[in-house]
Parts: structure tokens; sequence; C-alpha cells
């Protein structure tokens, strides 16, 4: 495990930019599972990473429909999913074949019943310290 301070959005981007050129580097995990409270900062981050990743569409929070696709360099696919608004797993069904050879990038995963004994991820808990300040707190399996 590993602990992050983050004094301001340039911190994040820089937090994003470090997170993709690991993704790149080594062989990337099938997903990122972010938690934090609302206002925390996970659709932040993920708009710098997915920019950092070679997205080049305007990324918006899938609050609303739940999941966006989007396609990185070298063809990269990536689900940027909210499971804020999900209550169970059956919602999740209809989105579980798009996860496959794809980056996926959950917002809220603990919402879901995801066996992570057999994917490989890493965990991205962001904490607000203050208005501006984030702790970070990386897991990875």
């Amino acid at each position: 495990m590993e602990t992050i301070i983050l004094n301001d959005l340039s911190a994040t981007k820089a937090f994003a930019t470090k997170m993709a050129q690991d993704l790149k580097r080594f062989n990337q995990p099938n997903y990122l599972l972010l938690s934090g409270d609302l206002g925390a900062g996970k659709t932040t981050f993920s708009k710098y990473l997915l920019a950092e990743l070679g997205v080049t569409q305007r990324v918006t929070s899938p609050t609303f429909v739940i999941m966006n696709q989007y396609h990185g360099s070298n063809n990269l696919k990536i689900n940027h999913v909210d499971a804020y608004r999900l209550s169970n797993d059956a919602e999740l069904e209809m989105y579980l074949e798009e996860f496959e050879d794809a980056l996926n990038i959950i917002e809220w995963y603990e919402n879901l019943n995801l066996d992570l004994k057999n994917i490989k991820y890493i965990k991205i808990s962001i904490q607000m310290i203050n208005e501006n300040s984030r702790k970070v707190i990386l897991e990875r399996n």
C-alpha cells in the first residue's frame, strides 16, 4: 500500500500522468477501482488519466449514463463506469461483456460485487483533507 498527498490540481494531474506511464509500461490491470466521498476528485483524476492515455474526446462524468467508452492510444479500449447509482449486480450484467479486453475505470466500485480474486486491479482511494488537498491510498494486486 502506498499513500500520496496531492496538494492541488497540478499534483492530481502529475499523479494521473505517473499512473498512465505505469499502465503503459507494465502489463496494465484490467481495473482501476476508485473510491472516495462525493467531490473527492474521482472524476477529475479520471479525466486527467484518460487524457494521458491518449483519449482525445471530451471526457464527462458517467454518473447518469453509468458507463462511457473511449479509445486511447494504440486503440486501447477504456470503460469509465460510475457505479454510484447501481443497486444490484443484475444492473451491472448488461455492462460486463464490455469489460473484456479493456481498461475499466470504476468509480464507486464498492457498490458492486466484483470478485477481486480473479481480476488484476489497482485500488485508488481518494480522501479529502481540505478544499484543495487529497490523500490518495494506492493498493495494487
